[in-house]
């Protein structure tokens, strides 16, 4: 049951379709897999005393969709109770044609009612078995279905999102005596649509009786079968087929006309019922696994990859090359020294994508021995390539592992690698990455991930700052230990320290509210002053301390800092805690210039690209749209014979630049060589990216080739005015 409610609509796909779903038995494939056992995740007996639906579980879909559902379907899909109820202990799907107000069945005027239920957002599932119990109803016209499509439909549409089709009668093209396994999908590999499917034909109609239709669904294949008779199995091939590792929710419907239904006839009696009897679904009983193996050899883990068998060593671009450095524990390491290409990258990949969804609460463990003025990354990505980094900074002492230049630990919390990354399907589920150029030798080993099955745990104020005169805040809380208890987190200004109860729900949720003024323990109220840091902390039920701050400001942000050390700014973004420093495909390496103020400077040198380019990215959006009048100060120390931009970009890829020609004043800038200050009003940079949500605050980028070393600092927004005077001719001229 396919739907298409997406751009895809066209008389020459309509026709695609149907070709696509003129199923012929495909040669026989053995199922590969052993039996498994499962345990019961999720069901709907059907057997309450309303005649509706449990509204936790079932959603309903309404309308006719674009061009009938995508597949010229014929009825009105409602929720109304002549068209879906619940007696019996069944569900019950009606296909109604009003023969009172309607001479005869017509195609989406109104004349014939149905419905079709689906649990997304309520209930999906990645892998398992689903079984459900079905009368199905009969006749020219009638387009029975059990189905299921991926949850990112909304966002990713069909085909691309991949549907399962686990039971569907097609009386245009076969009868009511045949059922019908169909997959689905986009092939990345050859860049087109692509379904396979089969049929399972009985002597009598499988209208008469309730028959129990089903899917078993692994990492490897899919199996469909009907009363236990397996009659369809297709194995699940990497690259083509990536939408069957990603959760699927389901769906429910007697569809009338389309492709598959074909009209209604003077033989179709009306009205048409589906009987649901039950839904089960079930996932496979495994120990739990706390501990994962990446690459060790000496460690115990529960499970792991093991290199050359389910897992390889990449290097990415030839960025690295053998190094020599012994192995920490065991026979085996990852030994590496840079080969000078101004950026390294590389780290360890499954062969298959592998979930590690349970170590959402754990943390990522290895072994290091890098030099201790090496700034570097760690990171994982997913099966669709989006990918996490957290940064460990030259010489700083971060996540435990102490920069001495020696074998050290490191333990990283999921929580704080994981980003957007789907855990559920991991593709490298260890990366390293260095973009500034420095040339090292470097040991890994000893990696795994740690603490699968610990419960997830964090707690939260909902912004970084707040106003003087803001009057209180919100406090999340995640526990999922906790679930449906009473928690209490603890608030501290620095002078005083009060406690706040929170409710934790069902999936260990809450939030409470932290009220401004006077001191008070009892109102859950605390006193805050410009500048006050406030500390939220919970110690969760199995004991771990989680904490989050925020800053008080004045009621009025004047000044944003994106890189500064001195000069006062009422709010901003730091590198290495919510901002990082990025260089672009290796354009850039490190530079040798001073700092213009404080300790801290953006010294770069170019690598021999051809340009580069680079710029401060925030973790998470920020919205500066009340800087719209504003300016972005900034110190630079660049050659004058170089022309450059500068930018900006949001969250939707929108972004905007304005040029610093060579040997011209610019902005204010001087192109002398040395330190100087530029000013660029916002409305000149701005264009149409969305200050509301921006992600890099600042960019630089040149794309002539010039070859120099260059250097930035004191780099922020400014709502203040501009330190120099401007005046521009217009319509002046001279007449002889």
């Amino acid at each position: 049951m396919r739907n298409i409610s997406f751009v895809l609509i066209a008389v020459s796909l309509i026709v695609l379709f149907i070709g696509c779903d003129r199923i012929v038995d495909p040669d026989p494939i053995p199922d590969p897999t052993p039996p498994a056992d499962y345990e019961l995740v999720w069901s709907d007996e059907f057997d309450q005393r309303s005649n509706t639906l449990d509204e936790s579980k079932w959603s309903y879909d309404l309308g006719y969709g674009d061009e009938g559902w995508g597949n010229d379907e014929w009825q009105l899909y409602t929720d109304d109770t002549e068209n879906i109820n619940v007696e019996n202990g069944n569900m019950v799907i009606s296909a109604i044609w009003d023969s009172t107000t309607f001479t005869e069945p017509g195609k989406r005027d109104g004349s014939i009612t149905s419905a079709r239920v689906n649990t997304k957002d309520k209930f999906s599932m990645k892998y398992g078995k689903i079984q459900v119990r079905i009368k199905p109803p009969k006749g020219a016209g009638m387009w029975p279905a059990f189905w299921m499509l991926g949850n990112d439909f909304d966002v990713v549409g069909w085909p691309y999102c991949g549907e399962i089709d686990i039971m569907e009668m097609s009386p245009l093209y076969y009868n009511d005596k045949t059922t019908m396994f169909t997959l689905h999908w986009w092939d990345d590999i050859d860049s087109s649509y692509a379904s396979y499917g089969t049929t399972k034909q009985f002597d009598v109609s499988l209208s008469d009786d309730y028959h129990i239709y089903e899917v078993e669904w692994d990492q490897q294949r899919i199996i469909g079968k009907i009363d236990d008779i397996t009659y369809f199995v297709k194995i699940i091939e990497q690259g083509s087929m990536d939408e069957y590792f990603r959760k699927f929710f389901i769906i429910l419907n007697v569809a009338v006309g389309g492709t598959l239904g074909g009209p209604p006839d003077e033989t179709t009696q009306w009205p048409q019922h589906m009987y649901v009897d039950w839904i089960r679904a079930y996932q496979k009983v495994e120990e739990p696994i706390e501990t994962f193996g990446i690459f060790t050899d000496e460690t115990p883990v529960d499970d792991g990859l093991e290199i050359g068998v389910d897992a390889e060593i990449y290097v990415w671009e030839n960025t690295l090359t053998t190094g020599t450095i012994p192995p920490y524990e065991g026979d085996n390491v990852i030994s590496l020294a840079t080969t000078g290409a101004g950026w390294f990258g590389g780290g360890i990949s499954s062969n298959q994508p592998v979930d590690l969804s349970t170590f959402e609460g754990g943390s990522i463990k290895f072994m290091i021995k890098i030099p201790a003025n090496v700034s570097f990354k760690i990171g994982i990505n997913d099966l669709q390539g989006v990918e996490n980094y957290v940064e460990f900074p030259a010489n700083q002492t971060t996540y435990g592992l102490v920069r001495d230049g020696d074998w050290g630990r490191a333990t990283i919390p999921v929580e704080d690698i994981k980003g957007s990354v789907d855990l559920e399907m991991l593709k490298y589920e260890f990366i390293i990455l260095e973009q500034n150029g420095a040339q090292c030798e470097f040991a890994l080993d000893d990696i795994y991930w740690d603490g699968g099955g610990t419960a997830l745990s964090n707690v939260h104020f909902d912004a970084d700052t707040y106003e003087t005169d803001a009057t209180n805040a919100t406090i999340s809380v995640l526990d999922e230990a906790a679930a449906d208890t009473l928690v209490f987190v603890t608030v501290d200004n620095g002078t005083d320290t009060i406690s706040i109860n929170i409710t934790l729900n069902g999936s260990g949720n809450g939030t409470g509210t932290l009220n401004f003024g006077p001191t008070d323990d009892e109102t859950d109220t605390i006193e805050i002053q410009d500048g006050d840091t406030l500390t939220v902390t919970y110690i969760d039920a199995q004991g771990n301390v989680k904490t989050d701050t925020a800053t008080i400001v004045t009621g009025e942000i004047e000044t944003f800092g994106i890189f500064t050390d001195l000069t006062p700014v009422d709010a901003g973004i730091q590198v290495g805690e919510n901002a990082e420093i990025y260089v672009w495909e290796g354009t850039l390496t490190d530079g040798t210039i001073p700092p213009y103020e404080g300790d801290n400077v953006i010294s770069w040198a170019t690598t021999g690209l051809g340009w580069f380019g680079g710029g401060i990215e925030s973790y998470q959006p920020v919205d500066l749209s009340d800087f719209e009048l504003g300016y972005i100060k900034f110190m630079i120390k660049i050659p004058p014979n170089v022309t450059f931009k500068i930018g900006i970009n949001d969250t939707q890829g929108n972004e905007n630049y304005v040029q610093f020609p060579a040997n011209q004043t610019t902005y204010n800038l001087t192109r002398n060589g040395e330190w100087c200050q530029a000013a660029i009003p916002v409305t000149d940079i701005k264009g149409s990216v969305n200050l509301e949500i921006l992600n890099y605050e600042f960019m630089i980028l040149e794309q002539n080739g010039t070859q120099c070393e260059f250097a930035l600092d004191d780099i922020y927004w400014d709502k203040t005015g501009v330190p120099f005077s401007d005046v521009s001719f217009d319509d002046i001229y001279l007449e002889k």
